[in-house]
């Protein structure tokens, strides 16, 4: 147990890839456990997808409210607590998310946000040990501010909703943006194939293991986005703009190694 035990919480009848992609992800990055919970038909089809996955299905076909206290008890076991892959947008289910984040920042916990979790972020509720993942559409949403395509303008936006938010953001684009508690970092990795969907998942997958492993948010962050930018660059490499998420995720390794990382 010393790399850490992530617990994702996604999944929904429609999407199941999204936190399973999370979840091998955590585990290629070097978590020890990669644990899922999930609605039932969502759990049915990541239990087929990896034996590395320990799964925990959640009665009906979306997260809801009446989840709470089975998945506050499994986050009380886990290192960090991803919320958002492949949740969708019910009302309920939003609802059940931002109970879940009032519930881990009561106690401090390690959380990152991703995806469809974005949506229930209270921009001004967010404690040192939160993570969000945006892209700047729902940097948007979440902050009321365009993020801006001038890096100098979108470090300023984004270094001041992380004062805002009293997190980590890490602003996703062609150059990342990671800013919080004071500092900013920026990441130029990464390439124009990763827009395919799926690699925000494996991005938000690493984080939550860097999360778990390090004493220093920011540094996480900024460690998770030059990994996957990284491994998407040796992905293009092979496949140009055939590039898919489990691409990405298959070369997670090889950077690993490259940087004697072991």
């Amino acid at each position: 147990g010393m790399y850490g035990r992530v617990l994702v919480v996604g999944g929904s009848r429609r999407f199941s890839g999204a936190p399973s992609l999370a979840a091998m992800a955590a585990l290629r990055a070097g978590a020890d456990l990669a644990i899922v919970i999930a609605p039932e038909p969502a759990a049915r089809a990541i239990k087929s997808i990896s034996p590395d996955l320990i799964v925990e299905p959640l009665p009906g076909d979306f997260l809801s409210p009446d989840h709470l206290d089975l998945i506050l008890e499994e986050s009380k076991k886990a290192d960090v607590t991803l919320l958002g892959p492949g949740l969708g947008r019910e009302q309920a289910t939003l609802d059940a998310v931002a109970s879940l984040l009032w519930e881990l920042r009561e106690r401090r916990a390690r959380a990152v946000v991703d995806a469809d979790a974005l949506f229930a972020v209270d921009p001004d509720s967010g404690w040192p040990w939160l993570a969000i993942t945006p892209h700047a559409g729902e940097f948007r949403r979440i902050f009321g501010e365009d993020p801006s395509t001038n890096l100098p303008r979108r470090v300023r936006v984004c270094a001041r909703a992380s004062d805002r938010l009293g997190g980590v953001i890490l602003l996703k684009g062609h150059v990342d943006v990671v800013a919080g508690l004071g500092r900013v970092r920026l990441n130029s990795t990464g390439n124009p194939a990763m827009t395919v969907g799926g690699t925000g998942d494996v991005l938000a997958g690493v984080t939550a293991a860097f999360l778990a492993l390090s004493d220093d948010p920011v540094r996480a962050a900024a460690a998770a986005a030059f990994l996957v930018g990284r491994a998407g660059d040796l992905a293009f490499r092979e496949e140009s703009f055939s590039l898919t998420a489990t691409s990405v995720l298959s070369k997670i390794p090889a950077v690993l190694m490259e940087f004697e990382v072991c």
